[in-house]
């Protein structure tokens, strides 16, 4: 286990069952409202989730508090020599964008969408992203 995961068996949950309960959650929320969801929709029912599996981080990990080794659209990233892997952080309340979205919707992608997105990254890639958790800072949400 990273030393940057939570200390508790949720944060053991794969990448892939963090995904496919959120979908499954929201699934049933579309077909109880006959439509499909919206992003504070999709940000209720994950914030709900994460509650549900003790998956908020209750300190942010010490990279947090050095500047990052590198930014992009959606992170804020810093390597970890010692684990030769990388700690990304989504920047406050923002998940990336939706390829797809209907007139009228928000464009930001939910953090339902930003999971997927990394569990089909895995898949394609074969590589083994893990979701460390959601931190709540002040009124912002960010994954790691």
């Amino acid at each position: 286990m990273s030393p940057h995961e939570p200390g508790h068996a949720a944060a053991g949950i794969p990448l892939q069952a963090h995904v496919e309960e959120l979908r499954s959650r929201f699934e049933a929320a579309s077909r109880l409202q006959g439509g499909s969801t919206y992003y504070r929709e999709e940000l209720g029912i994950f914030r709900s989730y994460a509650s549900e599996n003790g998956l908020f981080l209750t300190e942010p990990p010490a990279e947090l508090s050095r500047p990052p080794d590198d930014e992009g659209n959606e992170h804020q990233v810093w390597y970890l020599p010692e684990a030769e892997a990388f700690l990304k952080a989504t920047w406050p309340d923002f998940f990336g964008l939706l390829v797809i979205h209907r007139p009228h919707e928000e464009q930001k992608a939910s953090p339902i969408a930003y999971l997927e997105r990394w569990h089909l990254h895995n898949q394609l890639f074969g590589d083994q992203v893990s979701f460390l958790g959601a931190l709540q800072t002040d009124a912002d949400l960010r994954l790691l």
